[in-house]
């Protein structure tokens, strides 16, 4: 299941111990929209994260929600794409704008 971002919510996933793994994305982001489809919403995807119980954030920069913007200024990133894998008590995991399956899944394994 996916779940809406935001700060808290993410505070709140850690704070339960799951990994958490936040999708900044936007309807005009075309990168977004192909990751989505080829990569984000394929089942072995999907079921890794299910398997794994781990949250699912979309942050949705559409309309270019300030919150957001500052949340992607504390990755270091402008816009997005930007994937974040975070841990409870770890540095965050930056994946690159372009994605793969075999590379999201690699992430999601560690």
């Amino acid at each position: 299941d996916r779940l809406p971002w935001s700060e808290e919510e993410v505070s709140r996933q850690l704070a339960a111990g799951r990994t958490v793994f936040i999708d900044f994305t936007a309807a005009w982001c075309l990168t977004c929209q192909v990751n989505e489809r080829v990569v984000l919403s394929k089942p072995e995807i999907q079921a890794a994260i299910r398997d794994k119980n781990i949250a699912f954030l979309v942050a949705d920069w559409t309309r270019r929600d300030p919150a957001i913007t500052a949340a992607l200024q504390k990755y270091g990133r402008e816009g997005v794409p930007t994937y974040v894998l975070l841990r409870p008590n770890t540095p965050p995991q930056l994946l690159p704008e372009l994605i793969t399956p075999s590379l999201v899944l690699d992430a999601l394994s560690r």
